[in-house]
């Protein structure tokens, strides 16, 4: 317990407190041939204990409340990404959809909890729902009606969460949602690739006009700002040629989120809010491929989900993926090994 709880305190410290951010950048890429993939960059001040973990379907969920928890049963199986042993930072489910979480700073605003309403924890958002919707036209419209809250996780310093997520699926739709001054704000469009931090989805649209091959006159920007990534990101991932199949495809969308990664080097005082790049994921959706690269170790790894048992009574399953990064390389589906039931973390009062 000791053990456990001084993990969610170092935890709560470094990844959501006021002077450091979890600035991060999504691309989704759907070239042609019915292929779709989302890569992404997870950027970080130090190794996560990014992880694998199979979930089957039929899982009884709790929201991650103290009080008066939403309850559901996953419907779908899903293969993720969890981050400190606390939550699902990422993933994709048996369907094809796929979720991410990104720092928001500043922005972010679910509202005041209410323990009237039910509510499941920000740690779930992702993994609710990889747990119930197939695409994301149908994520979007079951959101509409939510009747339970998404509780920020408050940390010991006093600060909460500050998270939005994207959405993508394998017809290459997408969406963006975003919580600004407690209310939900949705972005649905094939248009919606690129997802990175701050400022707010429609500020990051309306930056975008001004640059070249999106309606304005400024030279790309070369910055490790989120405005900037959002920027090469777009321009790159609109100019990516054709792969012949479905390798060279995941290669191509790793040559985009290498291009907005953030190499080691020196923290910036005056932008608290840029680390590097601890981990990139690429996932096929079409293919059932799901790549997973450490910058701290050169290989790149991958489980094919596709190939995976999500049936009803299975034991989930994980891979230490990044504590045993150096003796992995190319297909690790079947490293995967039985894991204790996931616990999400959450605000005890």
């Amino acid at each position: 317990m000791r053990y456990a709880v001084g993990t969610l305190a170092a935890f709560a410290v470094m990844l959501f407190s006021a002077s450091t951010a979890l600035p991060c950048s999504r691309v989704l890429w759907a070239p042609g041939d019915g292929q779709v993939f989302v890569g992404r960059t997870q950027d970080w001040t130090e190794k996560a204990n990014s992880a694998f973990r199979v979930y089957p379907r039929g899982i009884a969920r709790t929201g991650a409340v103290a009080e008066n928890p939403h309850k559901w049963t996953s419907k779908y199986g899903s293969l993720v990404i969890t981050g400190y042993d606390l939550a699902t930072h990422e993933g994709v489910n048996e369907k094809g959809l796929s979720a991410q979480i990104l720092y928001l700073a500043g922005e972010s605003d679910y509202g005041k909890r209410d323990p009237r309403l039910e509510g499941i924890g920000v740690t779930q958002w992702v993994q609710y729902f990889l747990d119930n919707y197939a695409t994301v036209a149908e994520a979007v419209e079951a959101q509409k009606s939510f009747a339970f809250q998404i509780d920020s996780l408050i940390l010991p310093n006093g600060f909460p969460t500050l998270v939005h997520l994207s959405l993508s699926d394998k017809s290459g739709d997408s969406a963006v949602i975003e919580y600004i001054g407690g209310k939900r704000i949705v972005y649905h469009d094939k248009r919606f690739t690129v997802m990175t931090n701050e400022p707010t989805y429609d500020k990051q649209i309306e930056n975008l006009k001004q640059y070249r091959s999106f309606g304005g006159d400024k030279p790309l920007p070369g910055e490790r700002t989120p405005t900037d990534r959002f920027v090469r990101a777009a321009y790159y991932a609109n100019n990516l040629p054709k792969p012949a199949n479905a390798d060279e495809g995941a290669a191509f969308i790793f040559s985009v989120i290498r291009n907005v990664s953030v190499p080691f080097g020196k923290a910036d005082p005056e932008k608290p809010n840029v680390s590097s790049t601890i981990f990139r994921s690429v996932i096929d959706l079409t293919g059932g491929r799901y790549y997973f690269e450490s910058t701290y170790a050169p290989n790149v790894v991958w489980i094919d989900y596709g190939k995976l048992d999500f049936s009803k009574g299975k034991p989930e399953r994980e891979l230490q993926v990044e504590k045993k990064i150096f003796s992995l390389n190319g297909d690790v589906t079947r490293r995967l090994e039985k894991a204790k039931p996931f616990v999400f973390g959450k605000n005890e009062h």
